[in-house]
């Protein structure tokens, strides 16, 4: 029998051997912080705007309506045959998809523009460099926003024609 309970001192011994005790821990720069901020600041709230842009234009029933939420479709039509429905709801998914895949593409273009500023504001030391930096960031993370609502746009208008020529064959 053993006098003495061995697990705290193998647990002692496991964080010692791997760094874990507080002295071996470095606390982030000013720079690294204000790097923190400007990503939060920057790239997430895009992120967050492009997934409201996607959830407003997907999953749309397209006997209800088309994907261009400023025009007015009027009402639903009640007798749609079955094929106009499955044509629909091809044409919806399809759509859905490819407003997916422009989304993927907008954050290729966000962690491509993410890192390129991590690595040149992670050789500054002077806060207005890094400011500076933040400005190109914000400037080319806009011009990809910009873009992909301009896709959007397109698709949208792609699909809407494409609805219509549906409805008007039923």
């Amino acid at each position: 029998m053993i006098p003495w309970n061995p697990v705290p001192v193998i647990a002692f011994a496991v964080a010692i051997a791997l760094g874990i005790s507080g002295a071996g821990a470095q606390q982030p720069t000013s720079s690294q912080n204000l790097m923190a901020g400007i990503i939060r600041d920057v790239i997430d709230r895009t992120v967050e705007a492009a997934n409201q842009e996607v959830r407003r234009n997907t999953g749309i029933d397209l006997l209800e309506r088309g994907y261009d939420s400023s025009k007015n479709y009027g009402s639903p039509r009640s007798g749609a045959s079955e094929k106009t429905r499955r044509d629909l709801r091809k044409l919806s998914e399809k759509h859905d998809r490819k407003i997916g895949k422009l989304e993927e593409e907008l954050q290729r273009k966000l962690r491509k523009a993410e890192e390129e500023f991590q690595r040149e504001a992670g050789k500054e030391k002077n806060v207005g460099k890094i400011k500076e930096k933040r400005r190109k960031l914000r400037k080319r993370v806009d011009k990809a926003y910009a873009k992909f609502e301009e896709k959007i746009g397109e698709e949208n208008r792609r699909f809407d024609e494409k609805r219509s020529e549906i409805l008007s064959k039923s």
